[in-house]
């Protein structure tokens, strides 16, 4: 038996998104997603991305937040992954309007499985994204023609959260999660991504 998968390690760590809407019924209105990053051509790391009104429906400065301790990754991240996930092609404009702020430090809180907060500090600005309420684990993998990329081999072990919220210097972000579908089952809009790896196919 063949235990190797063949095809390039684009890269493995950690990929946690929170996605809320402040309608149940309309548009997201804050995407944000967590990178940890153990392995690249682009050495490890880690990003925060936060799209306030990512479909840009008319909020008054709405924020655009991409930070970073390693912006070779953060770029090739955004351009070659985010770019090609399905909530956040709608979302190009406000991709392209990102400043990627470089020098974050990243820190995580944790009283698990009760929380697990990603803390980055920047430029005098601090960023938490907390997951609450952690369930039960279960992995995941997905073919090529079923990633998100269309092109890569996608393993990774997703623990759906109860709920979560993202507050830049302390102000809360709108909206709450929303149950949906997430592969075979129903789960609220976020979720910690363990030990996730792209392999190109």
């Amino acid at each position: 038996m063949d235990y190797v998968r063949r095809g390039k390690v684009e890269w493995t760590g950690d990929n946690p998104p929170i996605y809320l809407k402040t309608d149940p019924n309309g548009d997201w209105s804050t995407l944000a997603l967590f990178f940890r990053v153990n392995g690249s051509d682009h050495g490890r790391g880690h990003m925060i991305l936060v799209l306030e009104d990512p479909y840009s429906r008319g909020t008054a400065d709405p924020v655009r937040l991409c930070c970073t301790d390693n912006v070779p990754l953060a770029r090739y991240l955004l351009d070659d992954f985010v770019r090609k996930f399905g909530l956040f092609r709608p979302a190009q404009a406000a991709i392209d309007a990102l400043d990627i702020v470089p020098g974050a430090v990243f820190s995580v809180q944790a009283d698990y499985p009760r929380h697990v907060t990603e803390i980055a500090e920047f430029a005098g600005h601090r960023v938490e994204m907390r997951w609450s309420d952690l369930q039960e684990m279960f992995a995941v993998a997905q073919p090529p023609k079923d990633s998100q990329t269309g092109r890569h081999e996608m393993f990774s072990v997703f623990q759906p959260a109860g709920s979560a919220s993202i507050r830049l210097d302390g102000r809360l972000l709108p909206g709450t999660t929303v149950e949906r579908d997430f592969f075979d089952r129903r789960a609220q809009s976020a979720a910690l991504a363990h030990s996730e790896s792209w392999i190109c196919a």
